[in-house]
């Protein structure tokens, strides 16, 4: 058959049909195979490529410092999940553009500005100051990179700060907008204000039981009780075998003796001679005869040198103090050169004096903790493989708790949010999303499979399923009853306020008179303040921000308060805007001011760039991708 097949394709035939198969995807617009168009990229602006590998390894550099909420790593099928993927596909396709657009002004980064670029990273460099390429290897493998992948994001970020900089070369805050950042920033304002509450204002009229009626039936949708279900809970942690460890007296101290200098012991202390030269190349020249403990007075182009010791906080130069502490320096080790100022500073290190450390005694109890959670965390993943055999042999919650020696946990009815009837939060039900999800997709008397992560394992149970009920009137009567004259209240409180208010403002009243009409006290202190108030302004700094969205003097706010028993009125008496220079003097620039402005800049910039290098993106390849790594969709 496959001689037959062979022979075939070698045939006059068989181009005859090559060709037919070429003539028709082109009739049917299947082209991109030939015509070099976007291909299996996930996007193309001009020479420019997104391929699925680059945005892959991207993926995997964000998930390496992404966490969730409470603080576990994220996969890339919980990526796809959440939408982390698509963000991070929009960012690429933006650098994508922006890089095209450089190519296109002959703005992109050379070989050679990526390569001194790295050569003058202080992270890459050794002890003596120059390149190290096995630091380098090391330190990009730690983050996801390859040295060519690394060279290729790092030549992408200099032609985009490239395009940043040429925005923001020479830009100069225009002086009528630095005086109205001084303006905003230094006004100041007065303002006077009273509190009048429920207590103030005359009993509201008692709620008839028609009113109830007619209100019970108004509210009937928002009365319904949603769906809730009682569930009952098994859940497995390395908790529960922390108190199962037993240490000897010999294994704590074997396990001290291990972790003292570095987990019980106060900072080394380290003496070292500094070697100070004029220039880089006179300093290098003599870095043989310093590493060999040759005297000070015996090394050429020697300005000075000194003998010091003490902490790593006694140093200045923090590049030579992570040399000189590191753990893998020695005795006779020699750092450097460093420039300080005009001048290259060379250090050998003479002697390490270890710090003064913990006796076993005062961290007896901490070693027992640290031993007994490792141990607990290899007793709960044996325990695990016999948690699976139980569930297999199809016994009962409580029949696998006694079994496991752990207590099966049962709720009252909860809805989706873990909220009883009664209004109360079971956070135990909240501790992983996935129980509530799983609790409302089974059935009453089922349970699930072990599920869990982070060393937590558990099994759910649904006991029962409350079905949505609106209460009867007679059942919450009462209760509807003090929320309608609680509502009455507050729209009586409201009302008054906003009376108030309405004839302050019209000058009905005065708003020492508005006060005066409820008999409560008047605050009016003569002090002017800033939207950030200080103590001594006297204004709650809740209200300080309403006094500077009003727009004249003699204009009032209402704000209730947070409790809903109480309404402050605030009056704006004065405003101070000397801070807003009017002879013409420039005002200063703030960095912050410079920053909002160039991007603001840049990004008008951008949407110019979009509008001028066609992008061309493959939806269809990035579903393909997102399917890959979360096959669930």
């Amino acid at each position: 058959m496959l001689t037959m097949i062979r022979n075939m394709l070698r045939s006059k035939l068989a181009g005859l049909l090559f060709l037919l198969i070429i003539v028709a995807m082109g009739a049917w617009g299947v082209t991109d195979v030939f015509a070099g168009g976007i291909g299996g990229n996930l996007a193309v602006a001009g020479d420019t490529e997104l391929t699925e590998s680059q945005l892959d390894q991207e993926v995997e550099r964000q998930l390496r410092t992404a966490e969730d909420d409470r603080g576990r790593a994220i996969s890339k099928a919980q990526a796809a999940e959440r939408g982390i993927i698509d963000q991070i596909f929009q960012r690429e396709l933006l650098q994508t553009t922006l890089v095209a657009y450089a190519d296109k002004l002959g703005a992109r980064a050379s070989t050679a500005s990526v390569l001194e670029a790295i050569r003058n990273d202080e992270a890459f460099e050794s002890d003596t100051g120059s390149f190290d390429p096995v630091l380098y290897r090391g330190l990009l493998n730690q983050s996801g990179f390859t040295p060519a992948s690394f060279e290729t994001f790092l030549r992408r970020d200099l032609s985009i700060n490239r395009l940043r900089r040429s925005v923001a070369a020479a830009l100069r805050t225009p002086d009528a907008m630095s005086r109205l950042q001084a303006a905003f920033d230094g006004e100041e304002r007065k303002a006077q204000w009273f509190f009048i509450s429920n207590e103030d204002l005359p009993e509201p009229d008692p709620v008839t039981d028609e009113e109830l009626t007619t209100y019970y039936n108004e509210q009937k949708a928002a009365l319904e009780n949603p769906q809730r279900r009682r569930v009952s809970l098994l859940h497995l942690t390395v908790d529960d075998f922390v108190n199962q460890s037993e240490f000897t007296h010999e294994e704590l101290r074997a396990y001290y003796e291990s972790v003292k200098s570095r987990e019980y012991s106060a900072p080394d202390t380290r003496t070292w001679t500094e070697f100070v030269f004029e220039t880089e190349e006179a300093a290098r020249a003599q870095l043989g005869r310093i590493a060999g403990g040759a005297a000070p007075s015996t090394i050429q182009g020697l300005v000075s040198s000194s003998e010091r010791s003490g902490l790593q906080t006694s140093l200045s130069n923090q590049s030579l103090a992570e040399r000189l502490f590191g753990q893998a320096a020695s005795p006779g080790s020699i750092f450097g050169p460093f420039e300080s100022g005009r001048f290259y500073t060379v250090a050998r290190l003479e002697s390490i004096t270890p710090g003064a450390s913990e006796p076993f005694e005062a961290v007896r109890e901490e070693i027992v903790d640290v031993l007994s959670r490792e141990q607990a965390i290899g007793l709960y993943y044996d325990s695990i493989s016999r948690l699976d055999n139980l569930i297999g042999t199809g016994a009962s919650l409580e029949e696998i708790g006694l079994e496991m020696g752990t207590p099966v946990l049962s709720f009252a009815p909860v809805d989706r949010s873990a909220t009883t009837q009664t209004g109360r939060q079971l956070t135990v039900l909240q501790q992983d999303p996935a129980i509530l999800q799983r609790a409302f997709e089974l059935t009453a008397d089922s349970k699930t499979s072990r599920f869990g992560e982070d060393e937590n394992a558990y099994i759910l149970r649904v006991d029962e399923v409350i079905e949505p009920f609106t209460p009867d009137l007679e059942d919450i009567r009462e209760d509807l009853r003090a929320g309608l004259e609680m509502q009455r209240r507050s729209t009586a409180l409201s009302e008054a306020a906003d009376a108030i208010k309405r004839q302050v403002e019209s000058g009905e009243m005065s708003f020492a008179e508005g006060a005066a009409e409820y008999g409560v006290e008047l605050t009016s202190p003569d002090v002017f303040f800033t939207r950030q108030p200080s103590p001594e302004s006297g204004i709650p700094p809740a209200l300080a921000s309403g006094v500077f969205s009003l727009r004249e003097e003699g204009n009032v706010f209402t704000a209730p308060l947070r409790t809903g028993d109480a309404v402050a009125l605030v009056q704006l008496v004065g405003i101070d805007r000397s801070a807003l220079t009017t002879d013409g003097t420039a005002t200063p620039d703030t960095p912050e001011l410079q920053e909002s402005i160039g991007n603001d800049l840049f990004n008008a910039f951008v949407t110019d760039i979009q509008s001028d290098v066609e992008l061309k993106v493959n939806e269809g390849a990035l579903a393909s991708y997102k399917a890959r790594v979360n096959p669930d969709t």
